[in-house]
């Protein structure tokens, strides 16, 4: 009787009022993913031969089984010599996390075990986690990211082992990969590399090429889907 009932109602719900078999199966959804666009990276002016830092750019978190990625570049070039390199860095954490390593210190953070690459992580916040103190990155070289003070804790400055974490810092200091977007003086670009991703986190970095001249209007659009 339980089997009648239950045959009755399937096919009501998904079998159309007929048995499920080779003639009727079941359904299968066809729908495709849905794709998701998101501006990542804005500067109004990159000037001559500068590249943007980590702060510049919004992680891509591709954590959620995103399986493409699309890049989206747009810029407006001057009466340049010479375009733009894209930069794609890549991370397990997004975020930097460790302890200062060296003696008390008011301004410095000090991590032994760090690799930063100089001054990319100027304008991110470094936090320290011990204290509840923080403050915005000025400088870094390999090892150390001084502010010009923290503010918010207890002691607002680094004792040995003090525990702390930046948010967006923790990128690779090698591409992941590196391309140079059509270039034409005095001309927009607008020209996308499409991706089978495998990182769990991105950031772009955009280098003005060109020694003498900024561009302007860039932008770097982030499509992200199944």
């Amino acid at each position: 009787m339980r089997e009648g009932v239950l045959q009755r109602v399937l096919r009501a719900v998904i079998g159309g009022g007929a048995d499920i078999g080779p003639d009727n199966p079941l359904p299968v959804d066809t729908t495709p993913g849905v794709k998701k666009a998101t501006a990542v990276l804005e500067e109004a002016t990159i000037a001559a031969a500068t590249t943007t830092v980590l702060v510049d750019c919004d992680a891509i978190n591709l954590g959620n089984g995103t399986a493409t990625l699309a890049l989206t570049v747009k810029a407006l070039y001057g009466a340049a010599a010479a375009g733009i390199r894209i930069h794609v860095l890549t991370s397990p954490t997004n975020d930097a996390t460790g302890t200062h390593t060296a003696a008390a210190h008011a301004t410095i953070l000090t991590d032994a075990n760090a690799h930063w690459v100089a001054n990319r992580l100027v304008g991110l916040t470094v936090n320290n986690v011990t204290d509840g103190s923080s403050g915005v990155i000025t400088a870094n070289t390999a090892n150390t990211a001084t502010v010009a003070a923290l503010a918010g804790g207890t002691a607002n400055a680094w004792a040995t082992d003090d525990v702390y974490s930046i948010p967006g810092a923790d990128y690779d200091t090698e591409d992941w990969d590196t391309w140079n977007p059509a270039f034409a003086a005095n001309l927009p670009v607008v020209q996308t590399k499409v991706y089978e991703v495998d990182p769990m986190y991105l950031k772009v970095l955009v280098e003005n090429l060109d020694a003498g001249v900024a561009v302007t209007l860039v932008e770097i659009i982030a499509t992200v889907g199944p």
